[in-house]
């Protein structure tokens, strides 16, 4: 096949990928949103979108230290020797199309599973079948994934955790016409936790792209607009489908969330994300919203959060890499023979 109609049509698959990434983690960003019925769902989704479009081009201003950490996960002097093209392309392939398949299984129960975590378990697990394991930066692997993967879900129960406590306090004595200040203050803060994810998520596609110029030669200087662009749009169209059956997971299936409750999960949720950008981390807004919802629940009452499914959700957290970068490994097996 031709470099150029193979790169053309590898560079889709990443772009599938964000596209399911858009309806099966940015439909995190709305569910208590519209679980609270402060939004109905169409014009929640909508607005969303249009937020999440516009997001990821503040990587021109702000920088792009996500997608850094997404390309040093794999050696660069592994995947751009041109002597083993074939077996990148096939290392790229597997990882991206793990990730997709993971997404897609877990969308289809209604888990709100990682797909960050998808993707790197994805292009970690093809990366050690490649090239071994000293092919990967285990320091970033260890230090920016695996640890987020515990610390963001537990300060994001905490942080939950403070500010319902600290709302319910600063609203005690207060008159019904609260519930209507916190209903339309949610619209602003699920701008907030929108912005956020798409500036996150974004940067792990763009990632992926630029690993997919290096294994062909190309220049890796800047972050190609067409790359920002298309990720983008994959993501808001992503999210304006919607994934219904995880926002009704998230939203109502473990706490009955009210417009307070909502503002205090969307206000924790896009604190931790952006914090978590800065810091160059992949983070997943699965387990953040998740997490917060937790947290807020338990502040207010701690028997009324229904611990089961959280424990389902829970146990998703800790199989999504170890599963993606089975299925990774596997996969990339499989298109050795093929290239």
């Amino acid at each position: 096949m031709p470099s150029e109609i193979s790169f053309i049509l590898l560079t889709g698959m990443i772009f599938v990928f964000t596209y399911v990434n858009g309806f099966h983690d940015g439909c995190n960003v709305v569910a208590t949103l519209i679980a609270s019925r402060s939004m109905r769902p169409n014009p929640a989704l909508a607005w969303a979108a249009v937020v999440e479009f516009l997001s990821p081009f503040a990587i021109l201003v702000v920088g792009s230290s996500v997608s850094n950490t997404i390309q040093k996960l794999v050696g660069k002097a592994f995947y751009t020797d041109a002597g083993s093209r074939d077996t990148a392309l096939a290392f790229i392939t597997a990882g991206i199309l793990a990730a997709i398949l993971w997404n897609l299984t877990t969308w289809r129960f209604g888990i709100p599973a990682s797909s960050s975590h998808a993707l790197i378990g994805g292009v970690v697990g093809a990366g050690i079948a490649a090239f071994g394991t000293g092919a990967i930066s285990w320091s970033y692997f260890w230090g920016k994934v695996v640890l987020m993967i515990f610390l963001t879900p537990a300060v994001s129960f905490v942080l939950g955790f403070l500010i319902l406590k600290l709302l319910l306090a600063l609203t005690l004595h207060a008159g019904v016409g609260v519930n209507k200040f916190f209903t339309y203050a949610q619209w602003l803060n699920m701008t907030f936790l929108a912005f956020n994810h798409s500036f996150n998520d974004s940067q792990k596609s763009i990632g992926i792209v630029l690993i997919l110029m290096g294994i062909y030669g190309g220049a890796e200087a800047s972050i190609p607009i067409w790359a920002i662009v298309c990720a983008a749009l994959c993501l808001s169209c992503g999210i304006a489908f919607g994934g219904f059956k995880i926002i009704k997971t998230v939203g109502t299936g473990i706490y009955k969330v009210q417009p307070i409750h909502s503002f205090a999960s969307q206000l924790t949720a896009g604190t931790v994300i952006l914090t978590s950008s800065l810091l160059g981390a992949p983070v997943s807004a699965s387990q953040i919203v998740s997490s917060s919802i937790m947290g807020v629940g338990a502040a207010e009452r701690y028997k009324a959060v229904r611990w089961n499914v959280a424990g389902k959700i829970l146990l998703s957290w800790f199989i999504t890499i170890p599963i993606a970068g089975s299925l990774g490994a596997l996969l990339f097996f499989l298109f050795s023979v093929i290239y």
